[in-house]
């Protein structure tokens, strides 16, 4: 574990923070990669992310870790909540049964064996598709707001790592030069 955490640092710190992108750039990244992950296209995720942050000019590495969020493993909560949240929305008394929502869910995640086969995905695709305007009301919703959060969260986060590592070499340069000065008053003083 410590050593995923310690590549994942490496990773934000010089893909993300470092990168030349100014930080509203790498803020919506992560906003478009945040609102990508809640849309029920698992298995294009990352593709429809990389190409909106292309065609927006956002941060496209911060894209690919964050969609993979949503994955077979975390469908069910996700996915589920989302569902929740559209049927509350829409309220249309004909919409698509709890538990039918469920039991589709719940199938989705019992395949997780084969997801390395392209079958697989076809298949959460397609029963994705299938749940209804519900699913996809609640997805956008919950993707929107966390998105608007996110945005503003990662503004902030890179304009506050950039500006303390600004002032760190600015400290460091001060130090060093004063360091100089030093030395060449101690060899230029007569003996």
């Amino acid at each position: 574990m410590a050593r995923f955490l310690l590549r994942t640092r490496k990773f934000v710190l010089s893909n993300v923070l470092h990168a030349n992108d100014t930080p509203y750039q790498i803020a919506l990244g992560v906003a478009l990669a945040v609102f990508i992950t809640f849309l029920p296209i698992v298995g294009i995720q990352t593709f429809v992310a990389v190409g909106l942050a292309a065609l927006f000019r956002a941060n496209k590495a911060v894209c690919i870790p964050i969609v993979w969020i949503t994955n077979p493993f975390t469908i069910l909560p996700i996915y589920g909540a989302c569902w929740v949240i559209g049927q509350w929305a829409v309220a249309d008394p004909g919409a698509t049964g709890q538990q039918e929502v469920l039991a589709q869910l719940q199938d989705v995640k019992a395949v997780g064996a084969s997801i390395f086969d392209l079958s697989y995905w076809q298949g959460l695709l397609d029963q994705l598709l299938s749940l209804g305007i519900e699913l996809w009301v609640g997805c956008v919703l919950v993707g929107l707001i966390f998105a608007i959060i996110s945005y503003f969260l990662a503004l902030w986060g890179v304009v506050r790592y950039r500006e303390r590592r600004r002032q760190r070499i600015l400290r460091r340069e001060l130090l060093r030069s004063h360091l100089r000065s030093e030395k060449i008053a101690r060899h230029s003083e007569p003996v």
